[in-house]
């Protein structure tokens, strides 16, 4: 099994619980996902699954600020994404 393979089994908990909580996926022009969850759930603790989820899956391979927003629009919470893309492929000797 891959690394990336090893990631997506370990995170798939986090993975369906975040999309238990969500009731939309928004996109920005540049590709980057804004959550829309219940309004009874926790926008901060839901900022770090977001954040873990899109680290372990590794799909965006650019740094970004994503939000986690409750569904009336009354509270929010950001994290920063790390895409670790770059680092990796000098880690692996990819890049010279």
């Amino acid at each position: 099994m891959d690394n990336n393979q090893k990631n997506r089994t370990s995170s798939s908990p986090d993975r369906n619980r975040l999309e238990a909580g969500l009731v939309e996926t928004l996109y920005s022009e540049q590709g980057e996902p804004c959550y829309v969850i219940k309004d009874e759930l926790d926008v901060k603790e839901y900022a770090v699954l977001a954040k873990q989820v899109l680290e372990s899956e590794k799909d965006i391979a650019h740094d970004f600020t994503g939000k986690v927003v409750n569904e009336s629009g009354d509270r929010e919470a950001v994290f920063e994404y790390k895409s670790g893309w770059f680092l990796e492929g000098l880690a692996e000797g990819e890049i010279e």
